[in-house]
């Protein structure tokens, strides 16, 4: 993608202003609904102190225009954001404007923690729970993006919960270079490091994730990886089991689909589609089968 500024200005001659209506359709696969993209926007931003004096209108009667610095919020602190990462990218150059970062994060990072990670620890607090967070972690030779601490305490007693005491978590942010085959190596070595030194394995989350792992910790009132949420969902599709296996069949496989509360499986009429999504997330195989007339999946474990 290669912009110049006149793709994005709201008037000839305006350089401060750009028009809402031309950077929301540079997004990939926008759907053109622009006032419900920015509505969404701009519920997530206006619970971030740190913005404050960007003032992002209201998409009340139109999107008006917009500042760069506003342009580059709405697509960087609004939905589908992984999306957007080159579009900023551009934007930033040919208006030479920037948001200002946090110390020691990227503009993505620091995204995921004000918009998703802080939220769902002010939701958990909501329940009695303690909760910290540390970005930034050092874990000698390396850093952690996140360390994150809960603890359940009961209203009427001064103990905590027999299962309680503080529960650490390390969480990763990943945005899309963490994919190629050469950086997921690197990860894997580092994370077995840490795991190790820590006795912790870092949840990685993916940069276009971060929505529906919000929803799977609120669901299941707990931080987890989304690896995790998916081997409770094939527990719920098993039909039956072996000792290195799992079979699932296409009727079986519905009860994953009506408990999938967070929304990740997407075709509950081809569960195929679904079970090689979970496979090669999980790093497992799966084949088509048949036994008289039941056709099933099995999942070599």
């Amino acid at each position: 993608m290669k912009l110049t500024l006149d793709n994005l200005l709201q008037e000839p001659g305006r350089n401060d202003l750009l028009c809402p209506y031309r950077v929301l359709d540079l997004v990939p696969g926008f759907d053109g609904v622009h006032e419900q993209y920015v509505q969404q926007a701009f519920l997530s931003l206006i619970d971030i102190s740190e913005l404050d004096w960007l003032e992002i209108p209201k998409p009340d009667d139109g999107l008006g225009s917009w500042t760069p610095q506003q342009a580059l919020a709405i697509l960087t602190y609004g939905p589908r954001s992984h999306l957007n990462v080159e579009l900023v990218v551009e934007i930033e150059r040919v208006t030479g404007e920037s948001l200002p970062r946090m110390e020691g994060m990227s503009r993505f990072e620091a995204a995921f923690y004000l918009v998703y990670l802080l939220p769902l620890l002010n939701e958990f607090r909501q329940r009695d729970v303690w909760t910290t967070v540390q970005p930034q972690c050092v874990c000698d030779p390396y850093r952690v993006d996140f360390s994150v601490g809960l603890s359940v305490f009961r209203p009427d007693s001064s103990s905590f919960r027999a299962m309680g005491g503080w529960e650490q978590y390390l969480i990763e942010f990943d945005e899309a270079y963490h994919q190629e085959p050469a950086n997921r190596l690197r990860d894997q070595q580092r994370d077995m490091h840490i795991e190790q030194a820590t006795g912790l394995k870092p949840i990685r989350v993916r940069h276009e994730e971060q929505e529906v792992w919000a929803a799977i910790c609120r669901i299941e009132q707990e931080i987890i990886s989304v690896e995790d949420y998916l081997q409770r969902l094939l527990k719920l599709m098993v039909w039956r089991r072996g000792e290195k296996y799992i079979d699932i069949t296409r009727e079986s496989a519905q009860l994953g689909y009506t408990c999938d509360a967070a929304g990740y499986l997407l075709y509950p009429v081809q569960p195929l589609r679904d079970l090689k999504r979970i496979a090669k997330r999980l790093g497992l195989r799966v084949k088509s089968k048949h036994t008289g007339n039941q056709a099933f999946y099995r999942f070599y474990l």
